[in-house]
């Protein structure tokens, strides 16, 4: 298996994520099925600076899923060699009456959305198996809070855990964002 796209790795809630699976092979390949998993779950993540209390926590919390679904895209049989291309299609609904949050990678916890696909071979073959991430973000919520421009100074006094090196480069930037809330799909501007 040579890909696996979405059409927009960048989705809204309440979408549907859609895109091909490319199947590229020198020879036929014959398989037992292909399948496809749309999973997204919260994870809690373990610092190597935080021991004790936190640790003991870290260890009794199993990972929340948030979205879990299974889709068989072709039945057994071949494929021919050359390039295939197989469409697929996922309505973005959560799990019971749990909600969907926003892609996050943090420090302690991590909220990730994967697709994976598997085509399944014959007791002889490995099975074959490929995953990308796409990002779930929700539409910015009007009239909770206004923008208001932030501005800040990127230099050596003002970062941390950056050891000076002889004979580098002094850098020193002032920036400004125009509100602290940014829209993860569009390009960060700069001035």
């Amino acid at each position: 298996m040579k890909t696996l796209t979405v059409n927009n790795v960048c989705i809204l809630t309440a979408e549907i994520v859609s895109g091909v699976v490319v199947i590229t092979s020198k020879d036929t390949v014959h398989h037992q099925g292909i399948s496809l998993t749309m999973e997204g779950s919260v994870n809690l993540q373990l610092s190597a600076k935080s021991v004790g209390v936190f640790e003991a926590f870290y260890n009794s919390v199993k990972p929340i899923q948030l979205i879990s679904c299974n889709v068989e895209i072709s039945k057994q049989g071949k494929l021919p060699s050359g390039k295939t291309e197989i469409p697929f299609e996922f309505p973005l609904q959560m799990k019971g009456n749990k909600v969907l949050y926003e892609t996050y990678h943090g420090v302690f916890v991590n909220i990730q959305y994967t697709l994976k696909c598997d085509i399944r071979r014959s007791l002889l073959a490995k099975d074959l198996t490929k995953s990308c991430e796409f990002i779930v973000h929700s539409l910015p919520q009007k009239g909770k809070l206004s923008p208001s421009p932030v501005d800040f100074t990127i230099a050596p006094e003002t970062l941390q855990n950056i050891k000076e090196i002889a004979g580098s480069h002094v850098l020193h930037q002032n920036w400004s964002l125009n509100c602290c809330l940014l829209n993860i799909c569009k390009i960060l501007p700069s001035h």
